[in-house]
């Protein structure tokens, strides 16, 4: 049994050694894709007004090359930078309730685990609001995009921002606008009393903002992100 043994390593080593295509042994690795995909936030909707303060968070499942189990962690923060977590939770299901503060403007988003220890990024992060108690102030409404358009091309080295935004009390309202290179965008100028502000532009660049609306009684509303691009 040892010379047998012998000659067939001799055999394998001679063979994988040979320059012939049709003798060689050839060893080919198989990439998998073990990352969790990103799940798609479903609801709350971005920036939508809520009624009911016990509220159930849905979102689409994770898929994955190796698995279809899967935990979410959900995060939900009055931050958009999400320092400081008021309500989180891991689960396998795709829906998850919390009970909320009235009158408040939230920022919510999930990421996806596998059992070995894979996991995707953060999905993108949306916000919603919920009412305050009748006879409070409520607060203004998100605002809305007018210019440049979502996903725009813009010519030239400067353009305006312009946006539209309402309060249900008829409260002044004043803006912060964040505005860069990056996502989310830097601020640019705070306590603004124009809804449109002027900004310069580099050719070639995309470009990111949004605009924080204030009321005089202390309640805000943080619109989502646009974005446009210059060109030459």
């Amino acid at each position: 049994m040892k010379k047998i043994y012998v000659t067939l390593i001799t055999s394998i080593l001679l063979l994988a050694c040979s320059g012939e295509d049709d003798n060689s042994i050839r060893i080919e690795t198989l990439n998998i894709d073990v990352i969790p995909t990103i799940p798609s936030l479903v609801y709350p909707t971005n920036n939508l007004t809520c009624t009911n303060f016990n509220l159930n968070f849905e979102w689409d499942p994770a898929t994955s090359t190796i698995t279809n189990t899967f935990t979410y962690v959900i995060e939900i923060s009055t931050q958009l930078t999400f320092d400081q977590i008021l309500f989180s939770a891991n689960t396998t299901q795709t829906t998850v309730a919390f009970t909320l503060e009235k009158g408040t403007t939230y920022f919510w988003r999930i990421k996806a685990m596998d059992n070995n220890g894979n996991e995707s990024s953060y999905s993108t992060v949306q916000s919603f609001f919920t009412e305050p108690d009748p006879g409070i102030n409520t607060i203004p409404f998100a605002p809305e995009l007018i210019s440049p358009a979502l996903r725009s091309t813009v010519t030239g080295g400067n353009t305006s921002l312009n946006w539209n935004a309402t309060d249900i009390d008829g409260d002044s309202l004043v803006y912060d606008v964040y505005f860069g290179e990056t996502n989310p965008p830097t601020l640019l100028t705070e306590n603004l009393e124009t809804s449109s502000i002027h900004v310069n532009l580099s050719p070639n660049t995309e470009y990111y903002w949004r605009v924080v609306v204030k009321d005089d009684k202390q309640g805000v509303a943080i619109g989502q992100v646009w974005n446009f691009t210059s060109d030459q």
